[in-house]
């Protein structure tokens, strides 16, 4: 599946684009047309869409717009309310284009669809349930809840890793610094004895040189990588990658499983909540969450529960999940209690999530400033000590 960026007409003639996830452009087309949407321009884009509006704006805009469906009022009315409440350009743009659709005659999801970077991905399933059930204030408010909820997750997280990433790039910093400006200083000093010096000290004299001298190419390195990362994002093809990496590191690991599971229990609690069948809760989940390998996983286990199997049987014949959630679902399908177990499973792995965190600085941080002392404090003590030989020679 892939976005396709398409141009096209609608059924009451107002031209119309945006994007929209396809198998392929055939696939786009006749999704198109199923909407009543007339494509002439379908055009394959990035892999990976990501969010370019305010996080907080966009939580108030799901807000207004779940009281205003609410209060009773009509969902192009309250879209175009919303349109004059928000504040930022790039959501400005975002609620227009959503208004544009559903005033030609296309769904709020199809307009949600249309604009993948300002709404989450499973705000589209969603809506598009609730749609269909006649709730739709009801799944534009899931989405805004869930919104938050992973909002404040994400805020934990990055004010917890801002002080030892800071640690990290100021750690480099200094090392970089120590090899292009203060040992090419020293290497002056020495210069006249080479034999004296001894080799660990000609190594970081090599290493400040080939910095110096072939400076403009690991510039170019440095720059052509950073192009080749953020293409590579952009299309979707480093994020797996990325996080089946992350998945293997110790401390790091416990984060990325909690965090899999608060995604996929945390949808699933508000879904059965709201009387979606355990079927489509699954199907509607797994749609919601970015890791390919989770979604594949859940499409297996989708097909056991056709077939008659539970959902804690499912889950364990995929191994999806730790064993206590299985456990944990196994138990809440029992006692005719699905949602409820969701929802205390969500709650057990989200304070998991943040004792993991939590441990994994607390390892971290030490490590990383007994590293900068190790390393800056090693490259001093070189430096300090090839000076006194030098001083030691007999004249």
């Amino acid at each position: 599946m892939k976005h396709y960026h398409y141009t096209g007409n609608g059924d009451q003639g107002a031209q119309l684009q945006g994007w929209l996830m396809a198998a392929s452009r055939e696939d786009a087309i006749a999704q198109l047309r199923s909407r009543g949407v007339h494509p002439y321009a379908v055009k394959p884009g990035p892999g990976h869409v990501p969010l370019k509006v305010d996080e907080d704006e966009l939580l108030v805009s799901l807000q207004e717009l779940a009281s205003l469906r609410r209060s009773g009022m009509a969902i192009d009315e309250a879209v175009a309310a919303v349109v004059d409440t928000a504040e930022s350009k790039p959501l400005v743009r975002a609620w227009q284009q959503v208004h544009q659709m559903v005033r030609a005659g296309s769904s709020l999801s199809d307009g949600f669809a249309s604009v993948p970077n300002a709404f989450p991905g499973y705000s589209v399933p969603l809506i598009k349930l609730g749609e269909a059930n006649g709730e739709l204030a009801e799944a534009i408010a899931l989405v805004a809840n869930r919104f938050e909820e992973e909002s404040t997750l994400r805020s934990e997280v990055r004010a917890a890793l801002t002080y030892p990433a800071f640690l990290i790039v100021v750690s480099f910093a200094v090392v970089l610094f120590m090899f292009v400006s203060v040992v090419p200083q020293f290497g002056d000093i020495v210069a006249d004895s080479p034999e004296e010096i001894g080799g660990s000290m000609r190594a970081l004299l090599a290493v400040s040189n080939v910095l110096l001298e072939f400076a403009w190419i690991w510039m170019a390195l440095a720059v052509l990588l950073l192009g080749v990362t953020v293409y590579l994002w952009q299309q979707g093809k480093i994020q797996a990658v990325t996080w089946n990496a992350l998945r293997k590191l110790p401390g790091i690991a416990a984060v990325v499983e909690a965090w899999e599971v608060i995604q996929f229990c945390n949808s699933m609690a508000h879904l059965l909540a709201g009387r979606v069948s355990v079927l489509d809760a699954v199907q509607l989940s797994g749609e919601s969450i970015t890791n390919e390998r989770l979604q594949k996983k859940l499409t297996s286990a989708c097909d056991l529960v056709r077939q008659g199997e539970s959902l804690g049987g499912a889950l364990s014949a995929v191994d999806v999940f730790p064993k206590l959630v299985v456990q944990m679902v196994a138990v809440g399908e029992k006692s005719a209690h699905l949602a409820g177990a969701m929802e205390e499973i969500s709650k057990l792995y989200t304070r998991r999530m943040r004792e993991s965190i939590r441990k994994t600085l607390s390892v971290l941080e030490p490590a990383v400033i007994a590293f900068m002392g190790i390393v800056v404090g090693g490259i001093i003590i070189r430096l300090l000590t090839a000076i006194i030989s030098v001083n030691d020679i007999p004249l």
